[in-house]
């Protein structure tokens, strides 16, 4: 038989109750206040935002609203394989890259001392103008019994208006390198505000048209960085024809660092957030770092993302605050309000960028003998007479619109300029002449990369 409690045990034992449960109730209440107190500044930041001017800005295959002093730039875009890093340079530094890094690699061997450089193959066609070449061949030994697999290396360097962009594998295959001919063709220069109207993937400085697959794995990340904010950091990136196993919630919930810190976490919001009615989920928290600051660390993914389609890309959208050049991290300089508001508004802005249907344009007839200069639009569809007697291919087919090349001409060579393995062919303006109207004849042979006869390596 159990003993009761002395009465003076048994009413501390009340008192003790009570006060916790008031201490509960308090709790509970000072933390609906809070929220409250928090959707009221949301709220009221949100529509402070409605004045905040902003910039359209093109990402693979969607468009996004940043605030309009936002710097934006880009890490390496990938196609089929192919990684792409972009130059925004004159014609006279892309002419001198491209001779340095033919020097560079003619004076290379690969692994069994033979010369590195195997191929080089000008390109000059479809407004693009520039180099393609194989090189560093690898012997890599398989399994016992099994023969040895050879690889190769290539890259391009090709010039599009005012960028130039560099396109490069490591193990490539003849299919690889059909696939990077046609690729070649499609690449346009885009201005750092262009939202083009056709279909097509944006990336830094440039924009592939289409025909693309979902099975090329399109991807491009882009950063952004706030004026007057430099602890912010802004982030989209997207990869075509992937998905992951684990949504962003199960991976929060299984994160074992996250769990062990969990008292460091404040969730300002958590759950489900669809995109154009694609489903997807968002975790934003405030984050109370080790050295005493206060900073946010916001991420939203499309989840379960159709594999078959361009549109819907494995994608996440990431806003963090309280970094520094030192490492360290600092007190963010965005309340929970400012960075809740202006999460919201630029990502409700996200949207797949709305296509125009290219419409047929009557061309104003041009008559024969009409002169043009290089670098500048076609005329007229047809057959083209370079006007440089040294010209290599003195006759070019050229559609309307297309951006008219430079012409490849032969340099005399000093005989301290052939012991270096110097290219003998530069790249000079030239002026192009209409001789004849386009009839449908295709490009003569060595038009095209991959149908020429390649220069001999050095």
């Amino acid at each position: 038989m159990t003993k009761a409690l002395p009465r003076k045990h048994s009413r501390w034992l009340a008192r003790l109750i009570i006060s916790a449960c008031l201490l509960l109730v308090c709790i509970a209440f000072t933390r609906k206040v809070q929220a409250a107190f928090l959707n009221y500044q949301v709220t009221n930041m949100t529509d402070e935002m409605q004045d905040l001017k902003m910039k359209p800005t093109c990402v693979g295959r969607f468009v996004i609203d940043l605030p309009a002093d936002a710097e934006v730039s880009y890490r390496g875009a990938m196609v089929a394989g192919w990684s792409i890093v972009t130059y925004e340079e004159t014609d006279e530094h892309f002419t001198a890259r491209l001779e340095e890094r033919e020097n560079q690699l003619s004076g290379q061997k690969n692994e069994r001392g033979m010369p590195s450089l195997e191929s080089t193959r000008q390109f000059d066609g479809h407004g693009v103008y520039g180099k393609v070449r194989v090189f560093d061949r690898q012997w890599i030994p398989g399994l016992p019994h099994e023969p040895i697999t050879e690889a190769v290396k290539a890259e391009a360097m090709i010039r599009v208006q005012k960028h130039s962009f560099n396109l490069s594998m490591k193990y490539v295959n003849d299919n690889d390198l059909k696939e990077l001919t046609k690729l070649v063709t499609q690449l346009r220069s885009r201005e750092e505000n262009e939202i083009p109207a056709e279909a097509g993937f944006c990336f830094d400085g440039g924009f592939i048209t289409e025909p693309l697959k979902v099975e090329q794995s399109e991807r491009t990340t882009m950063f952004v960085s706030l004026n007057g904010h430099p602890d912010v950091s802004i982030a989209l990136s997207m990869i075509a024809g992937i998905t992951t196993p684990k949504t962003l919630l199960q991976r929060d919930a299984d994160a074992p660092t996250i769990n062990a810190n969990r008292s460091r976490f404040h969730t300002l919001r958590r759950g489900a957030r669809a995109l154009n009615g694609e489903p997807g989920e968002e975790i934003l928290d405030r984050v109370h770092e080790f050295n005493g600051n206060y900073c946010h660390s916001f991420m939203w993914e499309l989840i379960h993302n159709k594999t078959d389609s361009v549109f819907t890309p494995q994608m996440s959208f990431e806003l963090s605050t309280g970094h520094s050049e030192s490492g360290t991290t600092v007190d963010s300089s965005l309340t929970d309000a400012q960075a809740l508001a202006l999460w919201d508004k630029m990502l409700s802005s996200l949207r797949v960028r709305p296509v125009v249907a290219a419409k047929p344009v009557a061309h104003a007839h041009v008559a024969l003998g009409t002169r043009a200069d290089s670098g500048t639009p076609c005329p007229a569809s047809g057959w083209w007479r370079c006007m440089d007697a040294l010209a290599q291919d003195s006759m070019r087919s050229f559609q309307h619109g297309q951006i008219l090349p430079k012409t490849s001409v032969q340099k005399q060579q000093s005989l301290l300029d052939r012991l270096k393995g110097m290219p003998d062919l530069i790249s000079k303006p030239t002026v192009w002449e209409f001789v004849r109207i386009d009839d449908g004849a295709k490009d003569s042979p060595g038009q095209a990369l991959g149908r020429g006869s390649a220069d001999k390596p050095a």
